[in-house]
């Protein structure tokens, strides 16, 4: 098979997976709120929140898969979607505190260069469920540093699709 028809062939699977991803994510841009304190059956809490595009049972179900993900379980950690004016952070998806046991996920959408949607809150908490995890294992150096292999395989972080 020569180089091209190769290239042909990866052009064309790349262009009809990329179809597909548009057409699976419809209603991606739906925004969730709570004004009451949520638990799932793994102890993860997401406290009062506005402005999420993901529910309570999206992000349990991405905590169970990243869990599944990475062959290791942990205690969720308590979720909170906030602007993080409140802490003068500045732009970025989402940030994981360990003493806390606490993720933040950003709602200052002017601060954040990709437009937010489900993916996006989604591939923001998966990130940090793989912080939290690793240093709920022990694994806090591994976390810290980016160096576990359970990034690349379960969270790089937002994905830079558009």
């Amino acid at each position: 098979m020569s180089c091209l028809s190769r290239n042909i062939i990866v052009i064309s699977i790349c262009a009809i997976l990329s179809g597909c991803t548009v057409d699976n994510n419809e209603g991606c841009d739906s925004k969730y709120s709570t004004d009451q304190e949520l638990i799932d059956e793994y102890g993860l809490v997401l406290k009062p929140s506005q402005d999420m595009y993901i529910n309570f049972d999206g992000i349990s179900k991405t905590y169970a898969d990243t869990m599944a993900c990475m062959g290791m379980t942990a205690t969720g950690p308590t979720i909170e979607f906030k602007s993080f004016s409140f802490a003068g952070i500045g732009g970025g998806w989402a940030f994981y505190h360990p003493v806390a046991s606490t993720i933040w996920v950003n709602t200052d959408e002017e601060d954040i260069v990709l437009e937010r949607d489900c993916r996006t809150d989604q591939e923001a908490l998966k990130h940090e469920f793989v912080h939290h995890i690793l240093h709920m294992n022990g694994a806090g150096d591994e976390s810290r540093g980016h160096s576990s292999a359970n990034f690349q395989k379960c969270s790089v972080g937002v994905n830079t699709y558009y």
